[in-house]
């Protein structure tokens, strides 16, 4: 895969937290209870320990991450290791948020299908490159929004930092063009849509035999 690299940089006063904001509809595609859920990439932890499972493990290859992150629950399995290789088990539920751009896509997506059980669920919130007239039409409206609610967040003291500052940051990302035709092959029948704040979804519910 041929990844490219992202030019824009936002002033850090309308820089927040992209991820959090989509978290909300990202815990709304899930079941309202699953037996086991695995969050990858799963950094200091705050999706993880929204999952409604009766197991949740998330996994990061930041050991720092894994550190500050078990010191907050013991209800999460919090697993130090990179995710295209440590020995996982399949699970109801698998997330992605704002971490498949920082593996091989095909590859980790390939995996992130193969940690899903039968019949579970796989959602992934990512961060996409403006590469079409579509993807720059979405800017048009992408890059006011971003300012005013940044602006507002600045006004009322919730803005903060985008990212934790040890939170490792990778700054290219596959095209959608690309993001679609790996999940035609790998996760046929994924539910895939361009998002405001250059985020896609993508959401796939695993055959009952694969």
């Amino acid at each position: 895969m041929r990844e490219k690299q992202r030019k824009l940089q936002l002033p850090e006063r309308l820089r927040w937290d992209h991820n959090a904001w989509y978290r909300r509809w990202l815990l709304r595609q899930l079941p309202s209870r699953a037996g086991s859920a695995l969050d990858v990439g799963c950094g200091l932890g705050d999706l993880a320990r929204s999952l409604r499972a009766d197991e949740v493990t998330a996994i990061d290859a930041s050991a720092r991450m894994i550190e500050r992150a078990s010191a907050t629950s013991e209800r999460v399995r919090w697993i130090h290791g990179d995710v295209l290789t440590h020995d996982l088990g399949r699970y109801d539920v698998v997330t992605a948020e704002a971490s498949l751009h920082h593996l091989p896509l095909r590859e980790g997506l390939t995996r992130l299908s193969e940690l899903t059980k039968p019949g579970g669920l796989l959602v992934v919130i990512g961060l996409y490159m403006t590469a079409t007239p579509a993807d720059w039409a979405m800017e048009l409206v992408t890059l006011p929004a971003n300012a005013i609610v940044g602006l507002a967040k600045a006004v009322n003291g919730t803005g903060g930092k985008p990212h934790d500052t040890e939170m490792p940051v990778v700054m290219t990302a596959p095209t959608l063009q690309e993001i679609r035709a790996a999940a035609a092959e790998i996760t046929p029948g994924a539910r895939i849509r361009r998002h405001v704040f250059w985020r896609y979804s993508l959401v796939w519910r695993a055959p009952e035999f694969h």
